[in-house]
């Protein structure tokens, strides 16, 4: 029991890390965004004394919350403070996340449009707190749907964030994925995944699946083409897309 409470607390902590000491969310998966004030680091937060009251954790992150903001505000977008180069991972990127700016099927429509060229049979549904959680669903065979991706860096991975549950909606549903580079100089490639969305373990999770884009992918100002289609099955969930360094 102590070894899992232990290892639970351990990544618990670090999603704590990313979530409360990074100075931009975009930036969570970079060590850069990373403010190393220890002053106010995540880990002095919830110490319990005899002075302790009911509303005192509370308390200490608000003000977690307002000292954070006030050291991430000497950053500009490209430069920090001390002349540190500070730059997002990621071309484009949301993940489903009550702490994220993505909690409720508005936000993930708001989001996917920016990229989206064509749509048929997913929509954006769902809640944040009650069931369905908000996502990207396809409810009907054959769904599909293109993005156009244009690169503001290097851009050579891709993760799609999408749910693999037990229920007899999620049996034999395959996801087909092919992406697409466009190029300046003309050479572009093409590269076909598959990701399936059942498995016999009684919960339902979110799984990150990363793809290497073909031949390095693209440098800033080039193109990446997605087109996705539900192949097997009429049931599918998608919480989180990005488009990453890597």
């Amino acid at each position: 029991m102590g070894a899992h409470i232990g290892m639970a607390w351990t990544v618990f902590y670090n999603f704590l890390v990313s979530f409360t000491d990074t100075c931009d969310i975009k930036r969570s998966s970079s060590l850069s965004g990373v403010h190393t004030n220890n002053a106010i680091n995540a880990k002095r937060i919830g110490s319990y004394t005899k002075d302790s009251k009911a509303t005192s954790i509370s308390t200490e992150w608000q003000d977690h919350q307002k000292q954070t903001r006030d050291v991430c505000s000497t950053y500009n977008d490209k430069n920090a403070a001390d002349g540190t180069i500070h730059e997002p991972p990621c071309t484009y990127s949301f993940m489903v996340n009550r702490m994220t700016s993505i909690s409720k099927a508005t936000d993930v429509d708001r989001k996917i449009k920016e990229i989206l060229v064509s749509v048929s049979g997913w929509q954006a549904e769902g809640y944040p707190i009650r069931q369905p959680r908000a996502g990207w669903y396809a409810k009907v065979e054959d769904a599909s749907f293109s993005l156009k991706v244009e690169a503001t860096m290097d851009t050579k991975f891709v993760t799609i964030l999408s749910m693999k549950s037990y229920g007899d909606n999620f049996k034999g549903t395959k996801l087909a994925i092919e992406f697409r580079t466009l190029r300046a100089s003309g050479e572009n490639d093409r590269a076909m995944h598959e990701i399936t969305g059942y498995h016999t373990t009684k919960t339902s999770i979110h799984v990150p699946h990363k793809f290497e884009l073909p031949n390095g992918g693209v440098k800033k100002g080039e193109s990446v083409l997605v087109d996705v289609r539900l192949v097997s099955g009429s049931y599918f969930k998608i919480a989180g897309l990005a488009f990453c360094r890597y």
